[in-house]
């Protein structure tokens, strides 16, 4: 394990070369600082690919891949066995679940559960776009990803809407609202049971697996209620850029 005042990378990761570890976030507009408040953390076997940025306060858990050029801001929490594939963009105190793979674009305080497959877009609404980009009280929640749920390529899922485990999003697909756990959805917030899809994917081994998962889930929710998603809530800590 090699240790500095900035990061704790243990011995067994593989780092490229011009990999970056520990990157500050850039000065906010009005003069503020992002403030990490616990060193970069890189786990055992962890490998991390050529030009890839990793920032200050992020922790990669064990196994997994950072490929080249992909981009994980301060403070993001990345379980084990993730794959962060090559100029995928995951932004501030985002969480993502173990054996996730992430493609797309994350914004800030997005929360991805375990074994979730995103290859399309998690942004915010920006509701009023007349505030400065780094002004606090353009703040708001990302979305949340629940256990399985696979966000195809190109798809787009806006504001702090829930994508319940196990769920579908059809590429290019765009979602405002809540997606139900094994439901399907495309087009624009168009979402329906697999039962109702006329072609292969309604038939997919998929959402087999992902009620399977589900059942348990539902039976347990009934004699006790948790957060949304499973997750803790958001902390409301500083975020500078809205993805």
């Amino acid at each position: 394990m090699t240790r500095s005042h900035e990061a704790t990378v243990d011995r067994t990761a593989q780092i490229a070369p011009t990999a970056v570890i520990g990157s500050p976030f850039r000065p906010l507009l009005d003069g503020r600082q992002v403030r990490g408040d616990r060193d970069t953390v890189i786990e055992a076997e962890v490998w991390v690919g050529q030009f890839a940025v990793i920032g200050r306060g992020a922790i990669i858990g064990a196994n997994s891949l950072v490929e080249d050029y992909a981009s994980i801001q301060a403070r993001s929490e990345i379980g084990e066995r993730v794959v962060v594939a090559a100029r995928a963009w995951i932004g501030m105190d985002v969480t993502v679940g173990d054996d996730s793979v992430i493609k797309g674009h994350v914004g800030d305080s997005a929360r991805i559960g375990k074994r979730c497959r995103i290859a399309g877009d998690l942004i915010h609404r920006q509701l009023d776009p007349s505030l400065a980009w780094d002004d606090p009280g353009s703040r708001e929640m990302g979305p949340t990803v629940e256990d399985g749920a696979f966000v195809g390529w190109r798809a787009i899922i806006v504001g702090s809407v829930n994508i319940g485990a196990g769920a579908y999003i059809c590429a290019g697909a765009l979602v405002t609202k809540d997606v139900p756990a094994g439901h399907i959805a495309r087009g624009r917030n168009q979402i329906m049971r697999p039962n109702e899809w006329s072609g292969e994917l309604g038939k997919s081994p998929f959402f087999r697996e992902t009620e399977l998962r589900v059942a348990p889930i539902r039976l347990w929710g009934r004699r006790r209620t948790t957060r949304r998603g499973g997750f803790p809530s958001w902390t409301g800590r500083e975020s500078a850029v809205r993805g």
